[in-house]
Formats: C-alpha cells, structure tokens, sequence
C-alpha cells in the first residue's frame, strides 16, 4: 500500500510516498484524531476515478483518491495543492 500526497510545498503534507499497510494505516489512524474534524465530503469524478472532494469551512481542502484491487485498497492519493484543488469546480 501507498500513501501519496501532492500539497506542492504550500500545504504541509509529506513530500515522499508513504509505503507499506503498517505504515500507511498508523499515519491514517494518527490523522483521524484531528483531521477530519468539520470536513464535509462529497463526490466526484476527478481523472475518470470516482473521488471524495473534502470540503472545510467552504472552503475546498483535498480531493482523495483511492485504487483498490480485490486484494484491497493498495494506493491512497491526496491532492492538497491549491493551485491544482481549483481545478475541481463545484459549489462551495
């Protein structure tokens, strides 16, 4: 499993891929604490994959991304980078 993020050094998020089911499911649950607190989620289709487009505040936070096989989830994507995030259109 892979944890990829993309914030472009304007959002704090890793700058490497987090490889590995242990380690990608201890940084996930870390986040759980705190993360999702007064994320509203909605769908969409972004690159022909089905994914949550988060929304904090009105404002337009992530979009995740995730491809799972029959084996399970095996890569988790996080577009955090504004300037890429607006791409995503839709009413706050």
């Amino acid at each position: 499993m892979t944890n990829i993020g993309d914030g472009n050094g304007r959002v704090p998020v890793s700058r490497r891929a987090m490889v590995g089911v242990v380690r990608v499911a201890k940084f996930l649950t870390a986040i759980s604490s705190w993360f999702w607190d007064g994320v509203e989620v909605r769908w969409a289709s972004t690159n022909g994959r089905t994914s949550a487009v988060l929304w904090r505040d009105g404002t337009l936070d992530a979009v995740l991304t995730a491809s799972a096989s029959t084996d399970g989830i095996n890569q988790v994507l996080w577009m955090m980078n504004p300037e890429k995030t607006a791409a995503v259109s839709g009413p706050a």
